[in-house]
């Protein structure tokens, strides 16, 4: 089976420029979950881009673990699950990688110029148990 950052070939496609679920831990331990835009990088690694000023990198921040989850739209039985620890840099002043991911779906740094004039990090996500299903 073809690994790319531990994902299976088979299932690369739901974390190729795609919604996902990203589950935090609050400060109380209860899980809070939203949808963020992820990418598979070039060199295998799941990658995204926050905003400091969310709650989501406060949890990530405090405790270095998370969850993405991604669900097949056209087969809700195929499934991709990843908990990861997670590394945080921040995002150059120049919004590199914001604009990287957000090329991907489309958008440029100009028609979201509010979210890329906050400050924003480049969340890495290194597997500790992937689960592919379906």
């Amino acid at each position: 089976m073809s690994l790319i950052g531990g994902i299976p070939a088979t299932h690369q496609d739901l974390v190729r420029s795609s919604t996902v679920a990203l589950s935090t831990v609050n400060d109380d331990g209860s899980i809070q979950t939203t949808a963020v835009w992820i990418l598979l990088d070039d060199d295998g690694v799941l990658r995204t881009s926050l905003a400091k000023n969310r709650q989501k990198f406060a949890n990530l921040a405090a405790r270095p673990v998370a969850t993405v989850f991604a669900l097949d739209p056209a087969n809700p039985l195929r499934t991709l699950e990843v908990r990861a620890t997670v590394e945080i840099e921040d995002d150059d002043e120049e919004r590199s990688f914001m604009a990287k991911i957000i090329g991907t779906y489309g958008q440029s740094l100009e028609a979201m110029a509010d979210q890329a004039a906050e400050e924003r990090v480049v969340v890495t996500f290194r597997p500790t148990r992937v689960r592919a299903q379906g």
